[in-house]
C-alpha cells in the first residue's frame, strides 16, 4: 500500500496505525472481505451431498384421526325409529343390528313418541359406534346403544330425579289450556285434567266461563333443578259458575287408584267425554248439517274433534272391536260394542291399531287421527249409538254419578282430601292473562 525505505519502518507503523483506526479506512476493509465471506458462506450452503443417501429425509405431515360422525334426529308424526333411521346414511345391516340390539332393552312399537330424539354417531366406514335415544314421556330413563367387542349392546339408564309436590291455582280467561300455559305448565297437565279426572265430569267445551278457577296439587319430577316430567296429579278442584268438581287420588281398598269427588263418589263415568286428547270441536251433533263436500244438507250424528295427524285416539268405553277397517264415507273406522245396546264409532283414521273381535278397555289406542274417507283434513268423527239411535256424544255423561267408595274408607278419605286441600290453601300462584269478554268460553 506505501512504500518506505527500511530505516523509515518506525514511520510506516505510525502511519498504518493512523490508517487503520480512521472509519474510512475499516469500511474499505470490510467491503475488500465481503466477496469472500459470500463465496464461502455459499459453499457451505450449496455444497452437494457426496450421495443421495445423505440428503436428510423430508417431514412427512402429521396424519389426523378423522371425526366420528353425529347426527341428531327427531321423530316427526307418525314416524318410527326404523323409519327414521331408513333416511340416514346406513346400510340395511347396519340398521338391522341396531334393531337387534334395541328390542331386549326398549318396545319400539308402544315405548317411542313423536318429538322423541336420537343420537346416531357413525365412525368413518359409516358403521354404528353409539346410538342414544330421549324419549318425552320418560327422559330420566334414556335408551344406550354402544359398540361393545365388535357388537351393539342396548341398555336403559336411569337418570336420578327430585319429586316435589307444588300447588297452583290459575283463572280462566278464555279456555282451560291458555289458563295452565300463562301458569307455566305445559300440554301434558291440561290432558290431565280435562281427560283423566274430569273428562266424564266436566264438558270443557260448554261448561268453562270467565273467572273460573282451578286448583291443583301435584308431583313434579326435576333434575339438577331442571323440569323433566309431571308425576301424580293429588288433586283438582274445579270452582266455577256453572260447575264446580273436586277431584281427589285415592286407592279404594286393594283396586286401582281412582279420583273421587268431595262426599267420595267416583269420578270414573260409563263414556270419558273426549276419545283423544281435546283441542276443540269444528263440527257438533246436529240433526241437519250442510256437509262441506257434498255440498247438501245432511244428519251429523256425531261430533268432529280438531286434531293433528297422528293423534292418539282411544276407546271411550270397554267392549269388544266388532268392525277394524275401511267403511266407506269414513274411511278407516273402528266400531266398538259396549254391551248394554251401546255401540261407538271412530271415522277417517290414518291408521288402525286394533282387529275385529279384540277387548278393549277404556282408553286402549284404536288408531291414529287421519283425513280417510269424506274429509276435508285430519279429525276425529265420534259417534255413539244406543239400541241403534244415535245419541250426542256430549250428552252420554249428564247426571249420572260414579260409584262411591268403601264406607270403611271414608273416613281415610277426608283426612286425605282435606290434607291436600290445605296444601292447595297455601298457594300463592295465582295465573291470569287478557282474554275475550266475559260469558260462555268457546
Amino acid at each position: 500500500m506505501f512504500l518506505f525505505p527500511a530505516e523509515d519502518e518506525p514511520l510506516r507503523q505510525r502511519l498504518m496505525r493512523r490508517f487503520f483506526r480512521s472509519s474510512s479506512a475499516r469500511f474499505w476493509l470490510l467491503a475488500s472481505c465481503l466477496p469472500a465471506l459470500t463465496v464461502l458462506r455459499l459453499g457451505v450452503i450449496w455444497q452437494p451431498a457426496s450421495s443421495p443417501a445423505d440428503l436428510p429425509a423430508p417431514l412427512e405431515p402429521l396424519a389426523l384421526a378423522p371425526e366420528p360422525q353425529r347426527l341428531t334426529r327427531t321423530l316427526g308424526a307418525d314416524d318410527s325409529i326404523y323409519q327414521s333411521l331408513k333416511r340416514q346414511p346406513l346400510e340395511e345391516s347396519q340398521i338391522a343390528e341396531l334393531i337387534r340390539a334395541i328390542t331386549p332393552v326398549f318396545n319400539l312399537r308402544s315405548d317411542s313418541r313423536p318429538l322423541d330424539r336420537y343420537t346416531l354417531t357413525l365412525d368413518p366406514e359409516g358403521v354404528v359406534q353409539r346410538f342414544e335415544y330421549l324419549s318425552q314421556r320418560e327422559p330420566e330413563r334414556p335408551l344406550v346403544v354402544e359398540r361393545q367387542v365388535g357388537r351393539l349392546v342396548g341398555r336403559r339408564e336411569l337418570l336420578p330425579l327430585e319429586k316435589r309436590t307444588e300447588a297452583i291455582e290459575v283463572r280462566i280467561i278464555d279456555n282451560l289450556s291458555n289458563a295452565l300455559a300463562d301458569a307455566g305448565e305445559g300440554a301434558e297437565l291440561t290432558d290431565r285434567i280435562a281427560d283423566e279426572i274430569f273428562g266424564s265430569a266436566i264438558d270443557f267445551t260448554q261448561d268453562l266461563r270467565r273467572g273460573d278457577r282451578l286448583g291443583i296439587v301435584c308431583e313434579k319430577y326435576y333434575q339438577n333443578g331442571r323440569f323433566i316430567r309431571y308425576g301424580e296429579v293429588l288433586l283438582a278442584r274445579y270452582t266455577g259458575e256453572k260447575v264446580s268438581q273436586l277431584g281427589v287420588s285415592f286407592q279404594n281398598g286393594a283396586g286401582p287408584k281412582h279420583y273421587y269427588d268431595a262426599q267420595g263418589n267416583s269420578l270414573n263415568r260409563r263414556f270419558i267425554n273426549y276419545p283423544l286428547p281435546f283441542r276443540g270441536i269444528t263440527s257438533r251433533f246436529n240433526t241437519s248439517r250442510f256437509h262441506p263436500i257434498l255440498k247438501k244438507s245432511r244428519p251429523h250424528l256425531g261430533t268432529d274433534y280438531a286434531a293433528g295427524h297422528g293423534t292418539m285416539v282411544w276407546a271411550t268405553a270397554s267392549g269388544r272391536v266388532v268392525h277394524a277397517g275401511w267403511s266407506g264415507g269414513y274411511g278407516n273406522m273402528v266400531e266398538i260394542d259396549h254391551g248394554n245396546g251401546y255401540r261407538s264409532r271412530y271415522g277417517h283414521l290414518s291408521r288402525v291399531s286394533v282387529r275385529q273381535g279384540q277387548r278393549v278397555d277404556q282408553k286402549t289406542p284404536v288408531g291414529l287421527v287421519g283425513a280417510t274417507g269424506l274429509a276435508t283434513g285430519p279429525h276425529l268423527h265420534y259417534e255413539l249409538i244406543k239400541n241403534g239411535r244415535h245419541l250426542n256424544p256430549e250428552r252420554a255423561n249428564r247426571d249420572l254419578q260414579g260409584e262411591p267408595l268403601q264406607k270403611t274408607l271414608l273416613a281415610q278419605y277426608a283426612a286425605h282430601r282435606d290434607q291436600l286441600l290445605g296444601l292447595l290453601a297455601g298457594s300463592t300462584h295465582l295465573a291470569v292473562h287478557a282474554g275475550p269478554a266475559a260469558g260462555a268460553v268457546e
